[in-house]
Order: C-alpha cells, then structure tokens, then sequence
C-alpha cells in the first residue's frame, strides 16, 4: 500500500480518499523582504522557483486560478529535484518560491518558517489516497491505518484553518 496524491488511474489499484490538499504558493518572510511580495501570478517571472522534476521533467510551468481566470506562468529558477522534500527545504532555506500541497509544508506553515503568499490566486489542488494492489490486500488493519490517518489528516487542515491559512471549504 501507499499514500498518493491523486486518485488512482490504474483501475487495478484499490482506494481510499484520504483528504483534499490544496496547493500553496510558499515562501518565507525573508525571501519576501528581499526579493518583494508577488500579488498577482504574473509578478513571478522576477522571482525564483523551486521546481519539482518528475522522469527528467520540470515542472515549471505555474497554474493558478481566482474567481473568474486561469493563469500559466512559465518560471524560472536554478534549482530542481524529484525529491519533494528537498524542494520544501530549499523554499524553508529561503532560496525561493514553492507551490506545495499545504500538507507537506503544514508544519513550516504552523510554525511560520514559511508563508502562503497570493491566497486568491489558488494553484494546484489534489486529494491524499490510500492506495492498495489488491482488494484482498484492504485489511482491517489498513482500515485501521485509513481512519487514522484521515483523523490525523483533518486535524492538521484545521490548524491549518484556524490559521487563517486555510478556507473551510478544503473539508468539503
């Protein structure tokens, strides 16, 4: 079994939705005083991304949403890896701009090493899954961990909440 971001495509995997995870745009209030805050996407092209890679491709290429538009933005930056958690490092070092699911940057975010930056403009969202190869594999143990995980999970979105971070929305 595992955790993804996403529902499973492949129809031989079984599942279970954990959560919805809202991107964030990340940055830490440092960066930000140096480099000016961005208020609108197209004010990141002056910035410095932190890029994700995933099979030698980087995702460079920003999507955010408001109320009524869509916006690509095509950035740059100097540093990338298929390692997400080296990409949180780098954004909590300071070293630039983010977009993260608020999971993984929750404990940054609660604890302001970094900040949410453009809240209106929305990047990215997803939904956590327990995935399994089998149905034989679902376990009530691995119930067990779902339930668990899923407490856990919602707590952490409503700290998050509670922070100003977060809109109610994200548990519906």
């Amino acid at each position: 079994m595992a955790f993804r971001y996403g529902s499973p495509e492949d129809s031989n995997l079984y599942g279970f939705k954990i959560c919805n995870v809202p991107g964030l745009l990340c940055v830490t209030e440092e960066y930000l005083e140096h480099n000016g805050t961005p208020q609108h996407p197209h004010d990141l092209v002056s910035h410095h991304g932190l890029f994700y890679q995933l099979h030698d491709v980087i995702h460079n290429v920003w999507s955010f949403r408001d109320d009524q538009n869509n916006y690509k933005i095509k950035m740059s930056g100097n540093r990338a890896s298929n390692d997400g958690d080296l990409v949180r490092r780098w954004c909590v070092a300071g070293k630039g701009l983010a977009v993260k699911y608020c999971l993984d940057m929750s404990n940054d975010l609660l604890n302001d090493r970094v900040v949410n930056v453009m809240p209106n403009f929305k990047p990215r969202s997803s939904e956590l899954w327990l995935v399994c190869p089998t149905r034989q594999s679902i376990t009530p143990a691995v119930r067990l961990l779902r339930d668990h995980v899923k407490l856990e999970c919602t707590n952490v979105l409503l700290l998050l909440i509670d922070k100003g971070v977060l809109d109610k929305s994200v548990l519906s």
